[in-house]
């Protein structure tokens, strides 16, 4: 396949054509600065569509010209998630692709209603329009948090301090977390557009490992030397629910990022968005969970 990967330089754009290529499928990137890109990704593509505006139909037109498939690893900001990726989606609709890898890899936002969640609005907006609108059925995958986002490329509050040895968390501390390595990811989008009937879309669901605060503290010491690490409660479920409350109540909808840390945790620790990893199971036997052992291994400078 001729694979178009929208947001090709990002955190999940290069390990989607990591994957793709070394399954033996053609990538053709878009994006703002192919210098972004690293020389294993940039040197191998079928060629990069350089564009400023992302929704610049000329762009877009080019860019799926002749692809048989579209894997949208954009960022989570509403305005792209929405006007971006519809953009994209009235171009493949036109160039007549069928199948078309949409914005997610989050956890199970088609469980929410709109204002359950502010990030999450965005996506069942594009959901629901799609639905309503478009030929094209797209596919969905859905992965839990993306531990690289946690650690690498979010400014909000890192899960554990290495410096005090430190794991603040919120809840009891035995509330399962389910998360996705971006490596892991990017195998199972290709696995998912790569499977029979994947023009007729559909939701998929996938993890790396799931675990609690306590095991991912424990964890993290173990893959450290036997490094002792303090558990610190900063709030309860119910606190946690009371302040998101508070900052709704008071905050302009447009700085939404300022509180959604706490609409995160306060739904995953309510295991309103959970989701059970079947298919995991499914292509157990082309893609191999990493484990947060393995992955703490991996990153040293955690």
């Amino acid at each position: 396949m001729l694979i178009l990967i929208a947001g090709i330089t990002g955190m999940c754009g290069q390990p989607c054509a990591r994957a793709a290529l070394a399954k033996g499928h053609q990538v053709r990137g878009i994006g703002r600065n192919p210098d972004k890109l690293d020389a294993d990704v940039g040197s191998k593509l079928e060629s990069f569509v350089t564009t400023p505006d992302m929704t610049d139909r000329a762009a877009l037109d080019k860019a799926v010209k002749g692809v048989d498939a579209i894997i949208c690893a954009l960022s989570y900001l509403p305005e792209v998630v929405v006007d971006v990726q519809l953009a994209l989606l009235r171009v493949a609709e036109r160039a007549g692709v069928k199948i078309f890898h949409g914005a997610s890899w989050n956890y199970d936002w088609t469980k929410l209603q709109l204002g359950d969640h502010e990030n999450y609005d965005a996506y069942l907006a594009f959901h629901r329009t799609a639905q309503l609108t478009s030929s094209i059925k797209p596919i969905y995958g859905f992965t839990g948090s993306i531990i690289e986002y946690i650690f690498y490329w979010t400014d909000r509050a890192k899960p554990l301090d290495k410096d005090t040895h430190t794991v603040p968390y919120i809840g009891t501390g035995d509330e399962k977390y389910i998360y996705i390595t971006v490596d892991d990811l990017a195998a199972y989008t290709v696995a998912a557009i790569e499977a029979p009937g994947a023009a007729q879309g559909g939701n998929y669901y996938v993890e790396s490992f799931r675990c609690t605060i306590r095991e991912f503290a424990q964890m993290y010491g173990q893959a450290r030397g036997g490094l002792e690490m303090q558990l610190r409660c900063d709030a309860s479920t119910e606190m946690a629910e009371e302040m998101l409350a508070e900052a709704r109540r008071t905050t302009d909808p447009r700085n939404w990022q300022k509180y959604i840390g706490l609409a995160y945790v306060t739904l995953m620790n309510n295991k309103k968005i959970d989701f059970d990893a079947v298919d995991s199971k499914r292509w157990a036997g082309q893609v191999k969970q990493t484990s947060l052992r393995e992955w703490f291994e991996q990153h040293p400078d955690v």
